[in-house]
């Protein structure tokens, strides 16, 4: 605080500021390390503490200031987190609609870098995994996959348009991963497209549609639960989400079928006990534990059910609970619990802006995350034990659903 303050344009912000949004503001410092920064170089960014995200952001006229703008709106979107004034699920869809508005406008910038702005009506993003399902971290990878039409103008040079493609994508994968002074927008993941890292970058929506009908792996129909179109042509993506419902929601499951869940639970299980710090994210009681359970009972019931039909994690355990496979009480519990792990993930990725799910065992950091969740005790003592003993309830919430899903091979 006393460095912003000796900064004549941030000090009359800061003093300007309402008690409440002060001490918001303190609150965001003391804990971000990468917003403080910003703060540093950017101090009208204060301007933000009190704003809500979504209706401040401006048009960016290049990458460069479309990273400037990513910041100003993470600031609005973590007061909206740290001060508590918003449900959480209103933080994680602030988070995932800045990513959709980052992902377009790169989109736009790489279709015009490579000279071919017809991209945006042949070539479409979808989103997977978080982005996909709108409940994004602060620093997570971004999961892209590309489709393109399958026909072209009679006058179109095929072989043109695919190197077109191809240069449009790796152009703006590489404009999202750049760091400049400005920062960064996202990492990039395509590697679950289609045969992976040794697959094509893009391929025309026959050929996906073909390769779906004809895949087995149990980790493409769980990617593919959360898949939605985020730029460029998006009829052209719901088209594709539509064609692959029967490879997501298939109506019938055999026994290998079963098998497969049951080996990916075993993965998971095994990936867990050889970690060493508790992992928020796959650990044992973590956040891949009660997405399992949800996902697991989609892919089980979602056929028939079109509530449960849904990329959002939210969503489809409301659907479950409506849908009578939980109790609503259940519904209430697993979702308390995901959002607590999800708000804590969030404060381990807040510090410096990494890709990081290890609870540190660091005393003075561990005291910064709990009083950053509202913890509050007499003493530190007081505040590390109560943190330590809600942290336990929602751990032992996700081991006990996890551990309902296919106790036996073929149940």
């Amino acid at each position: 605080v006393e460095t912003l303050l000796a900064d004549a344009g941030a000090r009359a912000r800061l003093l300007a500021l309402r008690e409440d949004l002060l001490a918001d503001a303190v609150g965001i410092i003391s804990l971000s390390g990468f917003l403080y920064r910003f703060l540093l170089h950017h101090p009208e960014a204060l301007d933000c503490i009190g704003q809500a995200a979504g209706a401040h952001m401006a048009t960016p006229a290049d990458a460069d200031s479309l990273r400037r703008l990513k910041y100003f709106e993470l600031l609005r979107i973590s007061w909206m987190d740290c001060s508590g004034r918003y449900p959480y699920e209103h933080v994680l869809h602030a988070l995932s609609d800045l990513a959709d508005s980052v992902v377009r406008h790169a989109f736009t910038f790489a279709s015009h870098e490579v000279g071919r702005e017809d991209l945006s009506g042949s070539l479409c993003a979808l989103a997977l995994g978080k982005l996909g399902a709108r409940e994004l971290n602060y620093s997570s990878d971004i999961d892209l996959i590309f489709t393109s039409t399958s026909t072209h103008a009679p006058d179109q040079d095929l072989a043109e348009f695919q190197h077109a493609v191809y240069r449009g994508i790796r152009t703006m994968v590489h404009s999202l991963e750049q760091s400049t002074d400005e920062g960064f927008l996202y990492r990039v993941d395509l590697n679950l497209r289609p045969w992976g890292r040794s697959g094509p970058l893009c391929m025309a929506i026959d050929d996906t549609e073909s390769y779906y009908e004809g895949s087995s792996e149990a980790w493409e129909q769980f990617a593919w639960l959360r898949a939605r179109p985020v730029a460029g042509a998006m009829a052209l993506g719901a088209d594709l989400v539509e064609r692959l419902r029967p490879f997501i929601f298939r109506r019938s499951l055999s026994t290998d079928d079963l098998d497969r869940f049951f080996k990916i639970k075993e993965d998971m299980s095994r990936a867990r006990d050889r970690a060493g710090h508790w992992n928020v994210k796959v650990g044992s009681g973590g956040i891949r534990d009660l997405e399992f359970f949800v996902q697991i009972l989609q892919i089980v019931n979602a056929a028939n059910r079109v509530t449960l039909q849904s990329t959002s994690t939210l969503t489809v355990l409301e659907g479950l609970a409506g849908e009578g496979l939980i109790d609503p009480q259940e519904a209430q519990e697993i979702r308390e619990s995901y959002l607590y792990l999800r708000r804590l993930e969030n404060r381990l990725q807040m510090v410096d802006e990494l890709q990081t799910h290890e609870l540190p065992d660091d005393r003075a950091k561990r005291l910064v995350i709990a009083r950053s969740l509202g913890v509050r005790g007499a003493s530190d003592d007081e505040v590390l034990a109560a943190f330590q003993t809600t942290l336990q309830s929602h751990r032992s919430v996700a081991r006990r659903y996890f551990d309902r899903i296919l106790l036996r091979r073929g149940t």
